[in-house]
């Protein structure tokens, strides 16, 4: 990556981005989600004066000549998304951090070494950061699915994508309403909630294992008190009947400033899929204790190819 190029695209749609919240009150990541619509298709969303009009245009003629590689852009969109959650005094846990998209990338390349993979569901996609971040480091062909019932978010993931060049579908819609099948993986950062009866983590993953083809993976990041929710007992038995755990990570705590939490791999059964007898448990260290962090790589492949046949 070139860090001239990140920061040229950062200051491309940051400039739009205050220059609408200071004429029109646009919050910054309504901004942003002009910048790239104007970059993409030519056009604004909004009702704006022609001189600003032209303004935008101008900043754009800066920097459409400009290669940028798609991890630039991400990059440097996720920077704007950090500023703009700030900025709506949203928590910045509401993106999922890039190593552990990274690692949940590298997870799956493992898994479906010998499977294909062409299409992805994240169903509490956001502003589409984590499945953007496992596509651009697998580096296939693969298309994202996405569901979220913020419509700025939804527009930004679907903008984002095209930025990328990932193909992608956005879904503006309550994540349970939605349905389809077909997927060969699904991955999701579920969100903070607070206790109560109708846990939304259960619902989402009971009702999308459905959409998964035979074989598939379900990859989520969990609380780590995810099991003694409120309608565990019940969850429990919903997914037995329609796959099983595969493995539970662990993830350091020096990632997160408040709750804990862990990566959650659940596989879908089908007529040639059968149980493992035991499945993958691992703690992981901080990513930046590069000697243990690679032990405990290691012992995730040497787990993996012992079960190779297992997995096909």
């Amino acid at each position: 990556m070139d860090k001239k190029n990140i920061e040229i695209f950062y200051d491309y749609f940051d400039f739009v981005s205050n220059h609408l919240y200071h004429e029109y009150e646009k919050t910054y990541l309504e901004g942003m989600n002009e910048a790239f619509s104007l970059l993409l298709d030519d056009e604004t969303e909004g009702d704006y004066r022609e001189e600003d009009i032209l303004l935008l245009r101008e900043h754009k003629e800066n920097i459409i000549d400009i290669e940028f590689k798609p991890e630039e852009v991400r990059k440097s969109v996720q920077l704007g998304l950090l500023k703009g959650y700030k900025h709506a005094y949203l928590s910045n846990a509401l993106i999922t951090p890039d190593t552990i998209g990274i690692f949940m990338g590298y997870l799956i390349k493992k898994l479906y070494n010998k499977r294909p993979l062409e299409t992805i569901l994240d169903p509490l996609v956001g502003t589409g950061n984590l499945g953007y971040s496992i596509i651009n480091y697998l580096e296939m062909d693969i298309k994202l699915f996405g569901v979220d019932e913020d419509y700025l978010k939804c527009n930004l993931a679907r903008n984002i994508g095209d930025l990328l060049n990932i193909e992608n579908e956005m879904f503006y819609q309550d994540t349970v309403s939605y349905f389809d099948e077909g997927f060969d993986c699904i991955v999701t950062d579920m969100p903070l909630l607070t206790d109560h009866d109708d846990y939304l983590p259960y619902k989402v993953i009971n009702h999308h294992l459905d959409g998964l083809k035979e074989g598939g993976y379900f990859i989520s990041i969990i609380d780590n008190d995810f099991f003694e929710k409120s309608g565990s007992e019940v969850f429990k038995k919903e997914i037995d009947s329609k796959g099983y755990i595969f493995g539970l990570i662990k993830l350091s705590e020096s990632l997160f400033k408040g709750t804990p939490k862990s990566i959650l791999i659940i596989r879908k059964k089908g007529d040639n899929v059968e149980q493992l007898k035991d499945f993958l448990l691992v703690d992981l260290p901080s990513f930046n204790d590069s000697h243990n962090f690679n032990k405990i790589l290691n012992q995730i492949e040497e787990w993996i190819e012992a079960r190779e046949e297992d997995l096909i």
